[in-house]
């Protein structure tokens, strides 16, 4: 009987997706006042779990690895975003009808800048803990999912995060802009 115990918590502990991902893409925007050009170059692997207690909504892993060179077209002058950490949501409590809060956590060193001499601008490495609400529409298609402007809270940071306070465009701004 303990057997049958055991093989029913590991078919129901299965994930319902596990993909390993990897992928280029170019983009380029204007949102810190002048033109961007990105390139990103990414890898990982992500995991869905099945909601709890008969819960549609599911919980998400990603371990990832990514790097993203911004270089502004006027000057030729470039940074270099980089990370490699863990995304694991820890807790998923339904406030009310299709709305949902996550707690997750984000580990390793998820933030990395270097600039075109490749000195280190800023590193975060530790662990994050933080809590927001989102929108399911009442589904597993985390495609549909729109987060609740406000909602964002950090509830831990231990080790050193200082990209997590840097606003994008202030960075872009000293470095090539």
């Amino acid at each position: 009987m303990l057997g049958a115990n055991l093989a029913a918590g590991a078919v129901h502990g299965a994930p319902l997706e596990r993909e390993n991902y990897s992928g280029t893409e170019s983009f380029s925007f204007d949102d810190c006042g002048f033109q961007i050009d990105g390139v990103i170059e990414f890898s990982g692997r992500f995991m869905l779990k099945a909601g709890r207690r008969g819960d549609p909504t599911p919980y998400f892993f990603d371990n990832y690895k990514y790097r993203t060179v911004y270089t502004n077209p006027l000057t030729g002058d470039w940074f270099e975003l980089s990370g490699n950490g863990l995304y694991k949501d820890l807790k998923i409590t339904n406030v009310s009808g299709t709305v949902y809060t996550f707690e997750v956590v984000e580990v390793g060193r998820p933030f990395e800048v270097r600039d075109m001499d490749g000195n280190v601008v800023l590193r975060d490495r530790g662990h994050l803990r933080y809590r927001f609400s989102v929108e399911t529409l009442g589904d597993a298609n985390l495609d549909n999912d729109m987060f609740i402007d406000g909602s964002f809270e950090l509830l831990a940071d231990n080790g050193r995060h200082p990209g997590f306070y840097v606003g994008f465009c202030t960075l872009a701004g000293d470095l090539i802009g």
